[in-house]
């Protein structure tokens, strides 16, 4: 493993525990009761801090790939925002139509995450063909 790859991996794993560990305080502080209004709306919004931080880490990672890896990654971004957007545009679309469950924006994030972790399999698996 390359220094930048450890590197990364160490940011990253960081910033997943202090993540779940803010939710988890964040839920707790709000379920309680002890915030309200706009102090849980903050407290709701906490959890953005560690994910900003694994971000960093992830474009830290891509600025140190070769030429291959960062056209591989970037193409793998491109196609899973690419299918997140046009399936939560078509979603929106259905629900003004049809009667369908609401599906939070929560989702939309670990869904581009899913979704580009699966493509760039695919894309790595076609290249090396």
């Amino acid at each position: 493993m390359t220094d930048a790859n450890r590197r990364y991996v160490k940011h990253f794993t960081l910033a997943m525990i202090a993540y779940a560990l803010v939710l988890v305080g964040s839920i707790i502080a709000i379920r309680n009761g002890e915030l309200s209004g706009w102090s849980a709306g903050l407290a709701s919004l906490t959890p953005l801090i560690p994910a900003l931080y694994a971000l960093k880490a992830f474009i830290q990672r891509y600025k140190s790939l070769d030429e291959f890896q960062q056209r591989i990654t970037s193409e793998a971004l491109l196609w899973a925002t690419g299918i997140v957007g046009f399936a939560a545009f078509g979603y929106g679309f259905l629900e003004g139509a049809v009667e369908v469950p609401t599906v939070s924006l929560l989702w939309v994030m670990p869904a581009i995450c899913g979704v580009f972790g699966c493509v760039q399999g695919v894309l790595y698996w076609r290249a090396e063909r």
